[in-house]
């Protein structure tokens, strides 16, 4: 799907136009958003901008790490947008130019959905939509507020694994923090690569910005670096949890080691005395005493409970 919002002679915000109207139009900004597109629609897009041919490529849909790229007349950035409800990140290329901007996205994304509905709003021009680069900026606004939805999302994630409510065996907590984990190191694959970007656009001579530009981007650059240091910091709390959990783990098995250790031990002696009588030897004295076997059955009883309390005077049924 291919759609265009382009502010018109007019005063008014057009969004009803195809791409050979826009070429006709001599429009004074536009924004043109390619979404889930068909070969069709990438051809004739790739007719009307061929420079976009080398970066707006629909040839892979896995997501890559953000990056930039500078030409004479345009830059381009490849940025993820992560979804709150999946966890998952989805690439958005764009093209932006100097009274323009291409946005090119494989999926549906509702950061851009959200944007183009606020910025068609009303047919006359207001505050939100009075230039390209204003809704290029109110994209990057919905994106990191997206972002920190998600951040929020994988800090309660973690409060529910260290309070463990339901009470789950330590493998399956031991599974979900290691999820956790992964979840939190795909997420900081698209935030800091995007902190690093925008840290090299401000004041870049090779991007033509303005004192407001550069403040708006100082501005998403803390917000950045805010929410890095938050990603940092639930690193550092499921390494933590991790730790415990396996060495709650170690200490759950050390403690059935040492119980069945405990009881070879004391069956030791006992299987000693129960194989030497076990010999078939014709000439053992014990084996004509009246009372011998009781007289066996009675020591290896009273060792196996002397063993038993020495072993609890030392602490090793201690839990």
């Amino acid at each position: 799907m291919i759609r265009i919002l382009a502010k018109t002679g007019e005063e008014t915000l057009n969004d009803r136009m195809n791409l050979n109207e826009l070429e006709a139009a001599d429009a004074e900004w536009y924004w043109v958003d390619i979404s889930e597109p068909e070969q069709n629609e990438t051809d004739h897009f790739y007719q009307r901008f061929p420079a976009a041919r080398s970066h707006l490529k629909n040839e892979h849909r896995y997501s890559k790490r953000p990056q930039m790229k500078i030409s004479s007349d345009y830059y381009y950035l490849s940025v993820q947008a992560v979804s709150p409800s999946t966890m998952k990140p989805h690439e958005l290329q764009l093209c932006i130019g100097k009274n323009y901007f291409y946005s090119f996205h494989n999926d549906n994304l509702k950061a851009v959905n959200d944007v183009w509905h606020a910025s068609r709003m009303n047919d006359k021009i207001d505050e939100k939509a009075k230039s390209a680069n204003e809704i290029l900026q109110h994209l990057f606004d919905r994106l990191i507020e997206q972002y920190f939805m998600v951040a929020n999302q994988l800090e309660d994630k973690i409060d529910a694994l260290n309070m463990n409510a339901k009470h789950e065996s330590i493998h399956i907590m031991n599974t979900k923090v290691f999820q956790l984990r992964s979840e939190l190191l795909g997420f900081r694959r698209a935030v800091t690569p995007l902190l690093d970007i925008l840290q090299r656009m401000v004041g870049s001579p090779y991007i033509p910005t303005s004192d407001t530009d550069n403040l708006y981007l100082n501005n998403l650059c803390e917000n950045l670096s805010r929410l890095t240091h938050m990603i940092e910091s639930n690193m550092e709390i499921t390494s933590d949890i991790r730790d415990s959990y396996l060495s709650l783990t170690s200490y759950r098995t050390n403690s059935i080691m040492q119980t069945l250790t405990v009881i070879t031990t004391i069956f030791m002696p006992l299987t000693f005395i129960a194989g030497i009588y076990g010999m078939n030897f014709k000439y053992m004295p014990e084996l004509n005493w009246r009372d011998g076997y009781f007289l066996v059955l009675g020591l290896m009883l009273g060792i196996a409970i002397v063993m038993y309390f020495w072993f609890r005077k030392k602490g090793w049924f201690d839990q």
